[in-house]
């Protein structure tokens, strides 16, 4: 059993350290399941180490990372620069 959730990246690099970053997530097996080319909802509890890992490697990019979880209403997203998640933030739904 666990929780899955579907993750989505962005970031603010330029397009040179962008394919650098690139290949960083290749080249982590537990990064690259969770956000590579073809992520698919996942059991990624670790996320904010692993992103805080990869922050440190690139520490003048600010990463997004957005998370949709399987209960509804459950999505959130959070910032990551210079090797910290800076915020999280729970989001809402309104109609």
């Amino acid at each position: 059993m666990g929780y899955y959730t579907k993750y989505e990246l962005t970031h603010d690099a330029n397009e040179a350290e962008g394919e650098k970053i690139r290949e960083y997530i290749e080249a982590n097996e537990t990064v690259n399941y969770a956000i590579g080319e073809y992520p698919e909802a996942c059991k990624w509890y670790n996320w904010a180490k692993d992103m805080e890992e990869m922050s440190r490697q690139f520490p003048s990019v600010t990463f997004t990372l957005e998370g949709h979880g399987e209960k509804y209403g459950d999505i959130w997203r959070a910032i990551i620069k210079n090797g910290f998640v800076k915020e999280k933030k729970k989001g809402t739904i309104t109609f």
